[in-house]
């Protein structure tokens, strides 16, 4: 475990170790704090809703299709 300081503004530096440890932690992550008692804060990073976390996942199959002639051709089939 690592030791932080609260700053006047009730912030904390999460630790670089801890950081490599967590994958996708940046500035701009968005996390969650709670506490489980008197003594314990949890930090947790929020989960990504379903459209972010799949966003651009078919990007790289696409890259070299002709979308517009591909459906064409898909619509064609179904004429025979």
């Amino acid at each position: 475990m690592q030791q932080v300081t609260v700053g006047t503004k009730y912030q904390i530096v999460i630790p670089k170790e801890v950081r490599k440890k967590i994958k996708g932690i940046k500035p701009g992550t968005k996390v969650v704090v709670g506490s489980v008692d008197d003594q314990t804060i949890t930090v947790r990073k929020l989960k990504k809703n379903w459209l972010e976390a799949t966003q651009g996942i078919a990007k790289e199959a696409w890259k070299n299709v002709d979308t517009t002639k591909y459906l064409e051709d898909l619509r064609n089939e179904w004429e025979k």
